[in-house]
């Protein structure tokens, strides 16, 4: 029935097949029986997909033990012009250029306080935070962490996104000098909330050998929590003769996420959550048995239907 169903939504501009899948989701939670979520349950839904916390009570009923809602701003953002969103179902893959696109920190934080007395005790919701677009690089520690201060009391744990290739100059934040500022800052949001969250850093794949080696050590210095591997593929989508830049998902990712895991579990023992063409069973299963921590779906789930979750937690957890 999915792939009947997947023929008539890829039919759709990909943005708006995604908003009409967000409202079948939710209206199939209503009527399906929600199972309680077993400890162990590795499967995540990665950052992206709820962007603004619409199904934080659907997705345990599909089996996801957890969600990185967001990426979510201090203030809300339009995010980039339309069309931002792709997909090639011959390669399995999707490609956005979103540009953080969000209804911001108060209200995203104020659904999650909401939510929290309807979903599972044990369901976790990550925060995956961003800085907004016009705010410069040198006061880019002062936006994630006003992103991160209305979550203080609800987040599970925090990620600090400067990855992502959808924000021009984004991801010249990734090295220790600008990293530094901004984990010390959230750190602080941690430490005036009394509670114990953890911090979590995502990287793009692209990084690897020497200059990945002295971002995680300088990371652990900060005394960060853990990494999420890895954010999308950067490129270019070719749209009615001009080239947009944007980052890919999918199967393209399915190696590179694969060895960039590979990579940091030789380099450092930091809880890693593993993310980027998780396309099958056997994609999920193996990056657990490369070091991951857990596994997060986006554009697996896409491709391989609303109960791809469950079918991995059954195959990992019997």
């Amino acid at each position: 029935m999915w792939w009947l169903l997947r023929k008539v939504l890829f039919l759709l501009d990909a943005e708006d097949a995604h908003a009409l899948a967000k409202w079948g989701i939710r209206g199939m939670a209503r009527v399906l029986p929600l199972r309680p979520l077993l400890e162990g349950n590795p499967v995540g839904l990665a950052a992206g997909f709820d962007k603004n916390a619409e199904l934080l009570e659907a997705l345990p009923v599909f089996g996801f033990s957890s969600v990185e809602i967001g990426t979510v701003t201090p203030l809300p953002q339009g995010g980039n012009d339309r069309p931002r969103l792709f997909r090639n179902p011959h390669d399995s893959t999707l490609f956005n250029r979103m540009g953080f696109n969000n209804l911001g920190a108060g209200i995203i934080s104020e659904r999650v306080r909401r939510a929290r007395k309807r979903i599972p005790t044990n369901f976790k919701i990550g925060v995956n935070l961003g800085k907004n677009k016009s705010t410069p690089d040198e006061l880019a520690h002062q936006d994630y962490a006003k992103a991160a201060t209305p979550f203080a009391d609800t987040a599970d744990y925090f990620v600090i996104n400067v990855s992502s290739p959808n924000t021009p100059g984004l991801r010249t934040l990734q090295s220790p000098e600008h990293l530094n500022p901004i984990v010390k800052e959230v750190k602080e949001v941690i430490r005036k909330s009394g509670r114990q969250i953890p911090l979590y850093v995502k990287l793009a794949p692209e990084l690897s050998g020497d200059s990945l080696k002295r971002l995680i050590r300088a990371l652990e210095t900060a005394g960060i929590s853990g990494l999420v591997l890895t954010n999308t593929l950067g490129g270019d989508y070719i749209y009615r003769q001009k080239s947009l830049p944007g980052g890919w998902s999918g199967q393209i990712l399915t190696s590179i996420a694969r060895d960039r895991l590979i990579e940091v579990r030789s380099i450092t023992a930091l809880p890693i959550i593993s993310v980027g063409g998780i396309m099958t069973v056997e994609d999920a299963s193996e990056r657990m048995k490369l070091g991951a921590t857990s596994i997060q779906l986006y554009t697996g789930w896409i491709y391989q239907g609303p109960f791809f979750a469950r079918k991995i937690y059954r195959a990992l957890c019997g």
